[in-house]
């Protein structure tokens, strides 16, 4: 565990909204403030939600669900800044448990997750939201993705990542709660699947940027994603 400080954004209906600004790099210095804020749909937004999201001047929200998704929860922040990037095609299976699960998506697709990384990095000045329904298997995976490229410390990204457990809890445990918000599995995910799919993408790929790279992801996105998201070191 780090004493990384998470900036939790109060959007009323929405219970798993973090700005990533603060997040240590192994190098020094942090993430950036409004450069990344994950979530989890923008269906559960209030009116109120709606006005607090808006108001934070998103330049770019990043869609990763399907689209029978958002056909049966449409977002509240569609718009001329919003992009539909699914990670997954129609038909693919869902393996499971949880590290099967991140690396079938990551393999089966990687062109996918590379174009949505590129969003983030090609996106407008202004803070870039990422979602998906929950906020913690498709965002967890594009947002891991996006903070390793920049050298974002493990131990902090994986605290990050466990993070939306405890978000999330009320929403699992009120009464007549969906558990099928992601992907159908109860048991939510610790910090060793996120930090699992890394490690598989460096023994597979050699590293992160690689993997990106092979699919469609620039050099000129890699240093847009790189100055977008860091915060000089203090020291």
């Amino acid at each position: 565990m780090t004493d990384y400080t998470p900036l939790h954004l109060d959007w009323p209906g929405c219970l798993n909204v973090r700005d990533l600004g603060g997040l240590p790099l192994t190098g020094g210095g942090t993430v950036r403030e409004r450069a990344l804020v994950r979530s989890e749909s923008p269906s559960f937004l209030t009116d109120d939600g709606v006005v607090a999201a808006t108001a934070y001047g998103l330049s770019r929200i990043i869609d990763l669900r399907r689209p029978t998704e958002i056909d049966l929860e449409p977002s509240r922040l569609a718009g001329p800044t919003a992009l539909h990037l699914p990670l997954q095609e129609p038909g693919d299976p869902v393996e499971g448990p949880w590290v099967p699960l991140y690396v079938g998506l990551l393999d089966r697709r990687p062109e996918l997750f590379a174009r949505a990384v590129a969003a983030v990095a090609d996106a407008p000045e202004g803070p870039v939201l990422v979602h998906c329904a929950a906020g913690k298997d498709r965002t967890g995976l594009v947002v891991a993705l996006a903070l390793s490229l920049v050298g974002a410390d493990l131990d902090a990204l994986a605290d990050d990542y466990e993070l939306t457990n405890e978000r999330l809890a009320p929403r699992y445990a009120a009464p007549g709660a969906d558990r099928d918000l992601t992907v159908g599995r109860e048991i939510p995910p610790t910090r060793h699947v996120i930090l699992g799919a890394l490690e598989h993408l460096r023994t597979r790929h050699g590293s992160v940027e690689a993997y990106l790279s092979r699919n469609g992801l620039t050099p000129g996105h890699v240093r847009a994603l790189r100055t977008r998201l860091t915060a000089p070191s203090s020291r």
